[in-house]
């Protein structure tokens, strides 16, 4: 009689911040109890290539919108509109930002955004989110069904794809699954350049992502790493996130 193997890692809860929004640290960022993030000062620079006055901005998994605060310094009037799935995120950015009239937040899933935002938005970008999900197809659709002119997408990419997780803990689920875990997968450049095909005949480029390893290890402290166990460092020129490697990428898709 042939033993049926149980696997550990089977378990599809791949939502974290929604069982726990606190691992999310767009609002300690917000609050100035974190600096600016490094990738936010490079987003302000592609965005300012392509912005003209009174363009629409998406932010799509805005978390609690800190990254309103960087655009700001290419047009303090800039009409900045969030979107993402965490309801409590976009409840705190709707306190936090009220007296912002240019700003708009709501609950919205890069899985089932609504029809009625096809071509509303002259620049979409997202950041920090594709590698979090486990399917980037209807998403990757999404973001650019939204986009009149350009979108913009920070994300991990490679020469290969690499689908991993990272657990935060051991703990498991009553079924003995390994259950407290982010996902971090590497997409390569020919696959999103092929799903990307799939949805339309885009002008697509890919950009280094430029950083300070200084101020990135500056905020890997003890404490730090102690409540946000997956939190990225600087070792020669690279970012890691426990033992792998983090190629962030820019994609920047031209309609």
């Amino acid at each position: 009689m042939i033993k049926k193997i149980l696997f550990e890692d089977r378990n599809d809860n791949w939502e974290i911040w929604q069982k726990n929004s606190s691992i999310e640290r767009s609002i300690k960022r917000i609050k100035k109890q974190l600096p600016e993030m490094e990738a936010s000062k490079q987003l302000v620079k592609i965005v300012k290539k392509k912005y003209k006055k009174g363009d629409k901005v998406l932010d799509f998994g805005c978390a609690a919108g800190h990254f309103y605060l960087s655009l700001k310094r290419i047009d303090n009037k800039i009409n900045y509109y969030g979107f993402d799935s965490t309801k409590d995120y976009i409840n705190y950015a709707k306190r936090y930002f009220k007296k912002e009239k240019n700003t708009k937040f709501e609950v919205q899933s890069l899985f089932s955004m609504s029809k009625k935002y096809y071509n509303k938005f002259d620049i979409v970008f997202c950041s920090n989110v594709l590698h979090h999900i486990p399917s980037i197809d209807l998403p990757l659709k999404n973001l650019i069904k939204a986009t009149k002119k350009v979108c913009i997408i920070r994300t991990l990419v490679s020469n290969n794809t690499h689908l991993s997780r990272f657990y935060y803990n051991d703990q498991t689920n009553r079924k003995g699954e390994l259950n407290n875990f982010q996902l971090q997968n590497t997409y390569s450049y020919s696959l999103i350049r092929k799903k990307i095909k799939k949805i339309g005949n885009f002008k697509v480029s890919f950009l280094d992502d430029i950083f300070d390893g200084k101020k990135i290890n500056k905020e890997f402290t003890k404490k730090e790493r102690k409540r946000y166990p997956g939190l990225t460092r600087h070792v020669d020129g690279l970012q890691i996130a426990g033992s792998k490697v983090f190629e962030f990428k820019w994609i920047i898709i031209q309609k």
